[in-house]
């Protein structure tokens, strides 16, 4: 953004250079700056000047802005508008301009952590910033106050003054990615004359660039449209009010907070009613990919029919569909490769893999743990899946990783929510400004649509309620950004004290739902699972009995008597007489039908009921044929023949030879992983701090060499040479190139550069004034001028 500058009125006479400055701090200082800034230090700087020069490199400037908070960009922001990149600004003139006092805490702590990433440096009365920095945060998404601005009662005045149009540019502008709206020729009338009236209020400032006119609004209007009026005695550098805990969102802007305290106990309580709904959905998932294997497209992934195929098998909501399926992938959970359900091969298909079957038998809190973990690293962004691509077609589910890191994403999202008191609730709206206060720079590329997909993921994760990060949240985001993943030990307990208590008793219900009030003990979870189908999941699950449920039970081998007595142990309520007569009339007619194999056979004592089957459509589909009055024979298979016959109203059960009846299961499809289920979440190993101290040791013992055989002419080579070309473009000065031509000859030329950029260096020779246009790959050194030339 434009910024005004002040050009500094203390003189830079005595100030030392940034590299002296940088060998003055201690080394658990320089521990601190390379752990921060871990760019710079891998691999290893030769001498504390090149470190120097990394970090005036304008792409670890970059990287360093992108940690930055919104307080700590502002104060960079208002050193830069004061001249902080051309001389020392007293300390002083910045808490004048933010408008906070000498030992104002945010203040501070955004100093402090502006000079651990040297972009702050020299006496620390004053603040100074490299010219690389200056013109980083120039185009940095950021507003610094500007003198005369209306604060307090006067921007109370100015505020309640507008218009409703004015009001209405003046959000829409903020609430943007960047705070500048376009004046361009396409702008209204009506938009022309409303950023007019923000002008006249001194609540925005118009401003011309290369692609035309655009409206920038005033530090303190700006923070007044984003956040609503601030509280008495709160500044610019201090968090808006949805930062505290008991606050939802406000009506509108000046309104008071809406009161919803929860406790933090309740909080992670409500993630695990979430997370047991998560454990239900991945469990029918994987049961249908077992029997059912998704296909893949050609190009790889799973497209939209084949997903609303699984969708409907598995009882499961388009939308979610996508998320699911992309955390088993990343657990290990599901693979893609060829496999076979029975008889029928399938060739490159997603379908469950053999740690899938170790998974399911763990208990509930190890379970979420691993869909966490996986979630929380995973290179995909399962809420990409349906966008369009450029070029033509949409993200697949399960394809390639489209867009940038998501892993990095969940962490400023998530992190951002952590950062606010344990009961704070901003409201859905809101989110997009609790991201951009933390990652303001992340904020302006990414926009406001992947906070709220990844809230909305972490919320059927049980990571986040509501708006609200849980306890599980905060440990994910606990360490420095980018860190790898806490390990499952650590999370387990956390996730184990959220989910409820497992219960021994049900509520048997008339209409043939048994209400369990939370997560029924494992024993107990077998028995219903067998005996009822899952109508809903959370901190109550309710199963309903059927026919089809009843006869499942029994073909495991439960008899009437055993579902009786469950029922009857474990229900607080009366069995309802319609659940008895359910039962009773199921098992009476459940196994008078028998098969085996001729391929297979069917028996029954009454051959009234073998007349029955003979005039149904099961004769022509399983090539039924009577052998004699009581028996038939089939040429399907034992379990073709019975799912058959049960389609059409039969209870027949399956024997062996010795007539014991046994229970047979379709065969499912399992693939190998040919690869582990999660990705590592940091591509580069970083240095450790006991690694560090040993290399800053390293690096003042190389300059301690170079100072003993004096000085070397001042000529820099590599990323020195690159950044001092940048310094000299910054300030104007004039440096010697050496480069090499194609031949191998060298030679030097006096270049004041204008710019460096896309792999050459623009400028002009002082002497003649002539444009110089050199190949940035070719130069070997550059080399300071003598100022008295």
């Amino acid at each position: 953004m434009s910024t005004s500058r002040t050009t500094p009125r203390h003189p830079t006479s005595g100030e030392p250079d940034f590299p002296a400055w940088l060998a003055g701090l201690s080394d658990e200082t320089l521990v601190r700056l390379c752990e921060g800034r871990a760019d710079v230090a891998t691999p290893p700087p030769a001498s504390l000047g090149v470190l120097a020069s990394r970090l005036r490199l304008p792409a670890s400037t970059a990287r360093a802005l992108g940690t930055l908070t919104w307080p700590e960009l502002l104060v960079l922001s208002t050193a830069a508008a004061l001249g902080a990149d051309s001389g020392p600004v007293p300390v002083g003139a910045l808490l004048e301009r933010l408008g906070v006092d000498h030992d104002d805490a945010a203040f501070r702590a955004a100093v402090d952590t502006l000079r651990e990433l040297a972009l702050v440096w020299g006496d620390p009365a004053y603040a100074r910033i490299v010219p690389v920095t200056g013109a980083a945060v120039d185009a940095a998404p950021v507003t610094a106050p500007h003198p005369g601005e209306p604060v307090g009662a006067r921007l109370d005045a100015a505020w309640n003054g507008l218009s409703e149009r004015a009001l209405g540019v003046l959000t829409a502008v903020a609430r943007g990615r960047t705070p500048a709206g376009s004046l361009g020729p396409a702008a209204s009338e009506t938009v022309r004359a409303a950023a007019a009236e923000l002008v006249e209020a001194g609540l925005a400032s118009v401003t011309g660039t290369a692609d035309g006119e655009v409206v920038v609004p005033r530090a303190h209007a700006l923070d007044r449209a984003r956040h609503g009026a601030r509280a008495s005695g709160s500044t610019l550098l201090d968090l808006p009010w949805w930062s505290e805990s008991g606050t939802g969102n406000r009506g509108s802007a000046g309104t008071g907070p809406t009161a919803g305290t929860s406790s933090a106990d309740g909080i992670d309580a409500s993630g695990g009613v979430a997370a047991l709904d998560l454990l239900h959905r991945c469990d029918a998932l994987i049961a249908t990919l077992s029997l059912h294997p998704a296909a893949t497209l050609k190009a790889g992934g799973v497209g939209v029919r084949e997903l609303r195929r699984i969708a409907r098998a598995a009882g499961v909501g388009e939308a979610e569909l996508p998320l699911l399926l992309e955390v088993l992938a990343a657990a290990g959970l599901i693979a893609v490769g060829d496999t076979d359900v029975g008889e029928t091969g399938f060739d490159s298909v997603w379908a469950p893999t053999e740690a899938a079957d170790v998974w399911s038998g763990r208990g509930r809190a190890r379970r979420w743990a691993d869909l966490v973990l996986a979630w929380w690293s995973m290179p995909r962004a399962p809420w990409r899946v349906g966008s369009e691509i450029e070029g033509g077609g949409t993200v697949p589910a399960l394809g390639d990783p489209v867009g940038p890191p998501a892993a990095g994403e969940r962490d400023r999202v998530l992190r951002a929510l952590s950062g606010l008191e344990p009961g704070a609730a901003p409201g859905d709206d809101l989110v997009p400004e609790v991201v951009r206060w933390f990652s303001p720079m992340w904020f302006s590329r990414a926009g406001a649509r992947p906070c709220t997909e990844i809230v909305a993921e972490a919320r059927r994760l049980g990571l986040v309620v509501g708006t609200t990060a849980t306890r599980a949240a905060r440990l994910l985001v606990s360490g420095r950004p980018a860190a790898p993943a806490p390990p499952v030990e650590d999370l387990e307990p956390i996730l184990t004290a959220a989910l409820p208590e497992p219960v021994s008793e049900v509520i048997v219900q008339a209409d043939l739902t048994i209400l369990a009030p939370g997560p029924l003990v494992p024993e107990l979870a077998a028995d219903f699972d067998l005996l009822a189908d899952v109508e809903s999941a959370g901190a109550a699950t309710t199963y309903r009995v059927t026919e089809t449920s009843l006869r499942r039970a029994l073909d495991s081998g439960r008899t009437a008597a055993g579902i009786r007595e469950l029922l009857a142990r474990t229900s607080v309520t009366p069995v309802p007489q319609s659940l008895d007569y359910l039962i009773e009339d199921v098992a009476r007619r459940h196994g008078r039908l028998r098969a085996g194999a001729a391929l297979s056979f069917l028996r029954c004592d009454d051959p009234s009921l073998v007349a029955q089957v003979l005039s149904s459509p099961v004769v022509e589909r399983c090539a039924l044929r009577s052998v004699a009055p009581t028996v038939l024979i089939s040429q399907a298979r034992p379990l073709d023949l019975v799912e058959a016959l049960r389609e059409h109203g039969f209870a027949p059960v399956v024997e062996d030879t010795s007539g014991a009846v046994v229970a047979l299961t379709r065969p499912v499809a399992r693939v190998r992983a040919a690869s582990p289920g999660r990705a590592p979440r940091v591509p580069t190993r970083v240095a450790t701090p006991s690694e560090l101290r040993t290399a800053i040791t390293a690096m003042r013992s190389a300059d301690r060499v170079r100072a003993a055989r004096g000085p070397s002419g001042g000529g820099y080579s590599g990323e020195a040479a690159i950044a001092r070309l940048h310094e000299a473009a910054g300030s104007g000065t004039a440096v010697t190139v050496s480069v090499v031509d194609a031949q191998g000859r060298s030679t030097s030329r006096l270049v004041v550069p204008v710019s460096v950029a896309g792999g050459r260096i623009e400028g002009v020779e002082p002497d003649s004034a002539e444009a110089v246009s050199l190949p940035l790959h070719r130069v070997i050194s550059v080399s300071d001028v003598d100022p008295t030339r």
